[in-house]
């Protein structure tokens, strides 16, 4: 039962339970959660990757990791302090023994200010799973927010990106088995023990928080070892924090320590399980106040060389916090020094007596020292980098069509669309392949003509003029207009001329038509119809009815060839030249022909095209009668 002067307990029990709707509703539970979610994950991974561009500087100096790690510890704590006045305010009411006088101070706005030595021992009794954040805060108040060390349980350093910083931060994680943590513990304490570096070593003597399940265990572990339990907190543990002392008391002059309460506990419940992280922070539900009661022990006082005597001085101090805990549950707070001391300088020194505040940074935009390394990076990468990435991608688009037009096609279907005219042999069917825009593949594999064909450059696009007249009139009949560089088309001719049965027959590939001869040669015709004077070597043909000598060679009219001496075609001049071969007459033949040799094509370019190949003309069933052509 609470006196006149403690708490109202029958207000506390009539606390909201899960039935009872929350203000705002769902809605707005769903939006806090969102929203502190958001900003403690982006916080938390900023804080990591600034410990990662910071991990190369071990290499080079360990002084300056040790104080980039600072820095980042200090984003940390600020990070939890913002987080906690923005989704969970609260009030902290500070007070201290009077061998804290002078230590504890309030400034001119209502903050605290601590003024603690650099480097201590904090032990505290273990109440909720935020005690922690709360003690960082009063590291914060004393500038110490960046040089603090927590010893912490093994299972802590696998919680995913905290428990990376908290690696990164040196935090020491203990197994709980002595025999596997003593070595790892020592080496952490020779780290640490340096007179000029600061360092505020935490520990919680409980090993774990106030629960039901622990209250449990520490009491049974009380009744075997026959020594009074605690009632508002668990028996400590002596033997991690007589070590510590041990490693460090050449270093180390004092121990503080603190006595954590927490407003509207009633009596015969646990803190942890109405202040849990999800009510506090999510549900907005935080404690009305938190209370802390401040003393400080000099280590020459402790006797850490005695094993029993170390257990019974520590476990009188738990006592002294038991009653403590008590008194708050009775008056609703701790004592508080109110006392005056002179010190030698003749000066007075009061007590603080009570300070109140609430957790907060002392300036609004200290929180974005937490996003400031990566923001520095982000900026930095932009200056060299401007525009990225629509630069980038615009540079890299510009690059590839560069090297496509230098490089031309990459594969065989590029190289025969982009080749204006390729002339090869089928020497299988021994037909001649000279389309444009075509290849015949009969003998080569791909990799012998991607080897054989030359690369063209591309080719210029040039303003397109009007056709004159002569031009017009050679289109329309049939040809190519002089001088326009395109590959005339295949003359319309009437029917087809009777066959001579004694003859052999050639094999044109039917795929070929009228194409059969190199298609740069000009008959007589197209040069009539465009204009030009024919030359003496030509003559004109006596009968119109058969096709011109000089006209696309046909089944029928190739089969007149007769036997002869190879015929050399030049295909890299226009001069005309008869040829010497002779043509049997037949009955509606003529006895006199001029045959007229091909010759090269407007468009041709001896630089970028490779001389023809030799091909034979074969005529079928025939082994001997032959036509080579060069």
């Amino acid at each position: 039962m609470a006196t006149a002067s403690g708490p109202n307990l029958a207000k506390v029990k009539t606390r909201p339970g899960p039935a009872t709707h929350i203000r705002n509703g769902e809605y707005s539970a769903a939006t806090r959660a969102l929203a502190l979610g958001s900003y403690f994950v982006s916080g938390c991974m900023a804080i990591n990757a600034s410990q990662f561009l910071g991990a190369p500087l071990y290499l080079i100096n360990e002084d300056w990791y040790n104080a980039w790690i600072a820095f980042t510890k200090q984003s940390w704590g600020l990070l939890t302090t913002s987080m906690t006045q923005c989704w969970a305010p609260t009030v902290v009411r500070v007070s201290g023994h009077r061998s804290v006088r002078g230590e504890l101070l309030k400034t001119t706005d209502g903050n605290l200010l601590s003024n603690f030595p650099e480097r201590l021992i904090l032990i505290a009794n273990h109440q909720i799973y935020t005690d922690w954040l709360y003690l960082w805060w009063i590291a914060y108040t004393n500038g110490m927010h960046g040089r603090i060390y927590v010893v912490l349980k093994e299972s802590l350093r696998r919680i995913p990106i905290i428990g990376w910083g908290m690696q990164f931060s040196q935090f020491i994680f203990l197994k709980r088995n002595w025999e596997k943590d003593k070595d790892r513990l020592a080496a952490h304490l020779q780290k640490l023990n340096s007179a000029v570096a600061p360092m505020w070593l935490m520990l919680f003597p409980e090993g774990t928080n106030l629960h039901p399940v622990t209250r449990k265990a520490s009491r049974k572990w009380a009744a075997k070892n026959g020594i009074p339990d605690m009632q508002h907190q668990l028996l400590p543990r002596s033997r991690g924090l007589q070590f510590c002392i041990q490693n460090l008391r050449k270093t180390v002059p004092y121990v503080y320590d603190c006595t954590i309460a927490y407003e509207g506990v009633p009596t015969g419940q646990y803190a942890s399980e109405i202040f849990t992280i999800q009510t506090a922070y999510f549900g907005g539900k935080p404690p009305k106040s938190v209370n802390m009661y401040w003393r400080r022990f000099h280590v020459s006082s402790i006797p850490v060389d005695n094993d029993k005597a170390f257990d019974d001085w520590l476990r009188a101090r738990w006592i002294e916090k038991d009653q403590l805990l008590e008194h708050y549950q009775k008056t609703g707070r701790f004592p508080a020094d109110t006392g005056v001391s002179k010190l030698p300088s003749g000066r007075k020194q009061r007590g603080a007596g009570y300070i109140e505040t609430e957790i907060k940074p002392n300036k609004w935009y200290e929180y974005l020292q937490v996003f400031a390394p990566v923001g520095l990076l982000a900026l930095v990468l932009y200056m060299f980098y401007g525009g990225l990435p629509k630069r980038f991608t615009k540079d890299l688009g510009r690059q590839v069509a560069e090297q496509s037009r230098i490089e031309g096609p990459q594969n065989l279907e590029q190289l025969v669309n982009s080749t204006p005219r390729i002339v090869e042999v089928d020497s299988t069917n021994a037909s001649i392949a000279g389309t444009p825009g075509s290849i015949m593949m009969t003998t080569q594999t791909p990799a012998a003509a991607k080897k054989t064909i030359k690369k063209l450059p591309p080719k210029k696009h040039t303003a397109q003029k009007t056709p004159s007249t002569a031009q017009s009139k050679a289109v329309q009949a049939g040809g190519a207009a002089p001088g326009s560089g395109a590959v005339r088309k295949p003359k319309k001719l009437g029917p087809k001329p009777a066959a001579d049965p004694k003859l052999p027959k050639l094999d044109v590939n039917p795929t070929l038509g009228a194409a059969s001869k190199p298609s740069g040669a000009l008959d007589t015709n197209t040069k009539r119809i465009a204009g030009e004077a024919p030359k003496k070597d030509e003559t004109k043909v006596a009968n119109p009815s058969k096709p011109k000598s000089g006209a696309n060679l046909t089944p029928e009219s190739s089969s007149r060839i007769e036997k002869g001496p190879p015929q050399k075609l030049s295909t890299g001049t226009n001069k005309p030249a008869t040829s010497k071969s002779s043509v049997k007459p037949s009955a509606n033949a003529l006895s006199k022909t001029t045959q007229k040799k091909p010759t090269a094509s407007p468009t041709a370019n001896k630089e970028n095209h490779p001389p023809p190949k030799k091909f034979e003309i074969k005529p079928k069933n025939s082994a001997n009668n032959s036509i080579p052509v060069k």
